[in-house]
Formats: structure tokens, sequence, C-alpha cells
């Protein structure tokens, strides 16, 4: 399993094919719900269950996410794993906000 975001009740094709990769259950379970657990994330680790966001939840979101970023660049020695969860993170930082472009648009993470 694996966690991702993707367009809650899409419209269109375009919507239904909307994803961004978070992360595989076991890169969550063991590098974002570490770091978010020693950061005391309050968003982070809702993303395991599943969640509805929308555009005014983003900054917070995204705040969160880049304290995650930096924990992960303090904290993991394995360059090959911390190399993977950056990319991810990089991609999921430019692509958010880009979902929110659109008018009443709410995102499924889980």
């Amino acid at each position: 399993m694996s966690i991702g975001i993707i367009i809650d009740e899409p419209k269109n094709e375009e919507e239904q094919l909307f994803f961004i990769p978070v992360a595989t259950e076991e890169f969550f379970t063991n590098y974002w719900l570490k770091a978010s657990n020693e950061l005391q994330l309050s968003w982070v680790p809702i993303f395991e269950t599943g969640i509805v966001i929308e555009k005014e939840d983003m900054p917070v979101i995204l705040k969160e996410i880049k304290l995650v970023k930096e924990w992960i660049e303090k904290n993991i020695k394995n360059k090959d794993i911390k190399i993977d969860i950056q990319k991810r993170i990089n991609y999921i930082l430019e692509n958010l906000p880009k979902a929110f472009e659109k008018e009443n648009i709410k995102l499924y993470v889980g």
C-alpha cells in the first residue's frame, strides 16, 4: 500500500487522473511518522488514515511537509533513501498548490 493525494469527488477525466505520490506505507511509517512524532505535527500523521483537505488547510500542511523534509535531511543517513524521500517531498511541495488553482477543489490524502 501507499499514500497519495487525489482529487476528492473528481468531476472529469483530468481530475480523475490527478495523483501526487506521497510515500509507500513502509517509508511513511519509518520516516514520515517518525519525523511527525518527534516534531509533534498534527496533519502529517492523519495522512495514514486518510483526510480530505481544502485550500485553506494548505499553508499549515505545506509547513508541516517542509518540517518533515528538514528532519529527513538532518536524520536520515542512507543517502539513497534520503534522496528518494526528498524528491517526493519536492514534488508534493511543487504540485499541491497547483491542485487548488481550480475553484471548489478538495483533495483526499491517504
